[in-house]
């Protein structure tokens, strides 16, 4: 004989089985907020660091060079973060290295055959606002017979970058990762104090797209020299960290 079945305590059990139904549903609309929420926030986080530091494509630099990175005088004002750099751009057998600094700028520092990376002075470091500058240039190295002028461009067409030397000469070379170029330039056996132009060197660099086509320049003071009141050239000397563009710019 069949039981008979109480159509309260049904109807009761009928409705905690629909409550616990619905909370089950809200804990997993909850559940699944929170994940969009947090992988919202992930990528954000990682979209602000891809545009901080974009540039940041190269290939890791070896163990002297990070090394070399962490001999930087922090007394100087910066903190180059040593385990991030990479290897950025070649000339030759000059290569160019470059990381990130805490203070939100580049750190570079150059491999040459006459100085190696790990030799000692840490490299050369750049605010966040000299490294934020769509061209850069500056002198990094030489010896007695070469300049190693070294920049970067931020314009992501970009492929190569042209300019003109303070003997006449036209340069082209290739960007390296992120954007980064490095140039040696001969002096024809001249020291580095005894060739400097009496004007000062102020070349105009060009960006240059796949096709040689110019997609923007600017005009960066990478030498100053002082002269007497007969014109003779004293001395001269310029950012040994590379810098943005100053003054007066060619029309665009």
């Amino acid at each position: 004989m069949n039981a008979t079945v109480d159509p309260i305590v049904e109807l009761r059990a009928e409705l905690r089985s629909a409550a616990s139904r619905r909370i089950a549903a809200h804990r997993r609309r909850l559940l699944i907020a929170l994940a969009i929420a947090v992988l919202g926030v992930v990528t954000a986080s990682l979209s602000l660091a891809a545009s901080k530091v974009g540039w940041l494509t190269g290939e890791p630099a070896p163990p002297e060079v990070v090394s070399g990175f962490k001999q930087y005088t922090p007394q100087l004002g910066f903190h180059p973060e040593a385990g991030k750099a990479q290897f950025v751009a070649q000339d030759g057998p000059i290569k160019l290295y470059a990381t990130t600094n805490r203070e939100g700028g580049i750190c570079y520092l150059v491999d040459e055959p006459w100085k190696p990376a790990n030799a000692g002075d840490g490299g050369t470091c750049a605010s966040a606002k000299e490294a934020a500058v769509p061209a850069s240039a500056g002198l990094l190295g030489g010896s007695a017979n070469v300049w190693v002028l070294a920049g970067r461009l931020a314009d992501e067409r970009a492929q190569s970058v042209r300019f003109v030397t303070p003997s006449g000469d036209t340069i082209v070379r290739p960007l390296g990762a992120g954007g980064f170029y490095v140039a040696r330039i001969s002096l024809a056996g001249q020291p580095l104090g005894g060739h400097c132009p009496p004007k000062g060197w102020t070349p105009i660099f060009v960006a240059l797209d796949p096709n040689g086509e110019k997609l923007g320049e600017w005009r960066i003071p990478v030498l100053r020299s002082d002269v007497d009141a007969q014109g003779r050239v004293l001395s001269c000397g310029g950012s040994v960290t590379p810098i943005g563009p100053r003054g007066e710019q060619p029309p665009g």
